[in-house]
């Protein structure tokens, strides 16, 4: 299922369109495609249209974003949604820009497009129906595309909204920052799995926070000043009802975050959250430095290498379900053509044991053309996938397709079947991934040195304890001087 969200942009236009162009992002702006504007100067050709029709509206562009399920959409599909899409909602009136980020896990498209269009001057509104065309836009490509489409639970919420009356854009956008919610709740979530003792324990204390909890299918949470349920697992991987108890049974387990002290407001305005923040940055440091050794890695070098092998693997299993998913596509699009090679078999033979007939051909071109452009299509099939050609021809001369369907058919299912497997072998690699990522975070923001040659980890931590024994002993002596 694609996630679409949409905001104006009233200041630095130029900005925005260039960071969704980064080729670091982009493959070099392989994955970047314009309309009616070029790639370098689209802020100044949004600006001269707005002139030209002496547009006084303030919105310079329109961000759209739209976010692919990971794992499920190749980076060309992802563009070509992208292009689909911008031809649905824009109806080829409005500049546009394009690009799509392939840089993360969920592979998502920005798309920049004038405010006003190029035919009148016609400024578009965007507001809560125009977004729910968008959104309905994208879940129709999502389907055509086979890609997986909003489930029946979201459903039910979506057309529980649909039944409110909006105005405008304002209206719509108040309901929206309901979202604030999710970031309490988030916050709430963590501190709470930290206290609890078992997950009945984690429960009850969500409710002293002032939560109403519904189980079921997932786990939801709402507070008073909610309309709706928020479930859990909508705020990231790390919250659904499954891993949420697996936290609570490994909480000491759990590494911290190192605080900027240097640049944190509240380590400046207080020493005393001065000097838990420096303890607590000491504590995880050394924990970080532990479960380091314990994965095998003797230095940061190590630890790098270790990320990048990772992924490398990950991206490896990737390009390994691509090429499954376009076995898969391209299997879908041969059986129409199969079908017709078959049903109009007959026809063809009548045309190649007598060339010559123009009666016949005449009687029988469209079924003759039809057949011998389906074949041409069978013909790329089989050079791309050659595995499957003797079983498929086999099929075509006997005019029987119905075991040739019943073996394609299994042979999708042992893709499907490898595609699974290889997803499971991708969130494992992900999920270790991060964790390595988180500790060389912890230990880059401690050092905080990147930049310079790279001292001995458990000297700074042994110099950082020597000078917090000095402090307590200085602070006792003046205790007892007193």
């Amino acid at each position: 299922m694609a996630v679409t969200k949409i905001h104006p942009i009233k200041t630095t236009l130029k900005k925005a369109i260039d960071y969704i162009c980064n080729g670091d992002k982009t493959d070099n702006e392989i994955y970047v495609t314009t309309h009616l504007c070029s790639r370098e100067n689209a802020h100044k050709e949004f600006e001269l249209t707005k002139k030209q029709f002496n547009s006084r509206t303030k919105t310079l562009a329109h961000h759209l974003i739209q976010s692919f399920v990971p794992e499920e959409v190749s980076f060309e599909e992802a563009h070509q949604v992208g292009i689909e899409l911008c031809e649905k909602i824009l109806g080829g009136k409005y500049e546009y820009v394009l690009a799509t980020h392939i840089d993360k896990d969920h592979i998502h498209n920005h798309i920049i497009f004038n405010s006003i269009d190029v035919d009148d001057g016609k400024v578009y509104h965007s507001y809560y129906g125009s977004y729910m065309n968008i959104r309905n836009q994208s879940d129709r490509l999502c389907k055509e595309h086979n890609l997986s489409v909003i489930d029946q639970e979201t459903q039910k919420e979506i057309n529980e909204i649909r039944r409110r009356k909006y105005v405008n854009w304002y209206d719509w956008n108040e309901d929206k920052k309901g979202s604030s919610y999710k970031s309490r709740l988030q916050f709430d979530i963590d501190r709470t799995i930290k206290q609890s003792i078992n997950w009945q324990d984690f429960l009850s204390k969500m409710k002293s926070c002032g939560y109403e909890i519904k189980q079921g299918k997932h786990i939801a949470f709402r507070t008073k000043n909610q309309q709706r349920f928020t479930r859990a697992k909508t705020i990231g991987d790390n919250y659904t009802e499954e891993r949420m108890k697996e936290r609570v049974l490994n909480k000491d387990k759990e590494l911290g975050n190192i605080i900027d002290i240097k640049n944190n407001h509240k380590a400046k305005s207080s020493k005393g959250y001065e000097h838990w923040a420096t303890k607590h940055n000491l504590q995880t440091a050394a924990s970080t430095l532990v479960e380091i050794r314990n994965k095998g890695f003797k230095s940061m070098e190590e630890l790098e290498r270790g990320i990048s092998r990772l992924s490398i693997e990950k991206n490896d299993l990737k390009r390994e379900f691509d090429k499954l998913s376009w076995e898969q596509k391209r299997i879908k699009e041969v059986v129409k053509h199969i079908q017709i090679c078959i049903s109009k078999r007959e026809h063809y033979e009548g045309y190649r044991k007598n060339p010559n007939d123009k009666i016949y051909m005449m009687m029988n071109r469209k079924d003759v053309e039809a057949y011998q452009k389906s074949y041409e299509e069978i013909d790329i099939f089989l050079k791309q996938f050659p595995h499957l050609k003797g079983e498929l021809l086999k099929a075509l001369k006997k005019g029987n397709g119905n075991d040739l369907f019943k073996g394609l058919n299994q042979h999708s299912k042992n893709i499907l079947k490898e595609q699974t497997k290889l997803v499971k072998e991708c969130n494992e690699l992900q999920a270790e991934c991060k964790v390595l990522e988180k500790l060389e975070s912890n230990m880059r923001a401690y050092l905080k040195k990147d930049n310079e040659p790279k001292k001995s980890v458990m000297e700074q931590i042994e110099n950082a304890k020597h000078l917090q024994k000095e402090n307590t002993k200085k602070k006792k002596q003046k205790e007892l001087e007193l």
